[in-house]
């Protein structure tokens, strides 16, 4: 069998088409479904260098099926945070870094927003 070149193609964001943006609370939660499993987060993990990834290369680093993987790359595509890029055969995978940054930031902003009310008395009135 031939052995695929495992150059990747350029995989900057500004290379990306825009990112759909985190303006109300569906589109926090679009990303946090997409965070929401353990092997999503441990494949998000393998992207710490800012180099795309093909699939076999994440099913090479994981210890699950290909299939599994497709799934899992499947959900991070939808919630915005990998891109898939075309190249002929293969298809390589890149992270979003913003969007996790943009999520991250609107999940501090809650936080922050609620310390207003954790400031505020609780009065519970009984038989309401």
């Amino acid at each position: 069998m031939e052995q695929l070149e495992r150059t990747p193609p350029a995989c900057t964001e500004a290379g990306l088409p825009p990112a759909l943006p985190i303006v109300t609370d569906d589109d926090i939660a679009r990303i946090a479904r997409g965070l929401a499993h353990p092997a999503r987060v441990r494949i998000l993990d393998q992207f710490t260098v800012c180099t795309p990834h093909l699939v076999q290369q994440i099913v090479d680093d994981s210890n699950l099926a290909q299939s599994t993987i497709s799934e899992h790359l499947r959900v991070l595509r939808e919630a915005d945070i990998l891109f898939a890029r075309k190249d002929g055969p293969r298809v390589w995978y890149c992270m979003r870094r913003s969007v996790l940054r943009s999520f991250a930031q609107a999940i501090l902003d809650l936080a922050d927003d609620s310390a207003l009310y954790d400031q505020q008395p609780v009065v519970l009135i009984e038989g309401h």
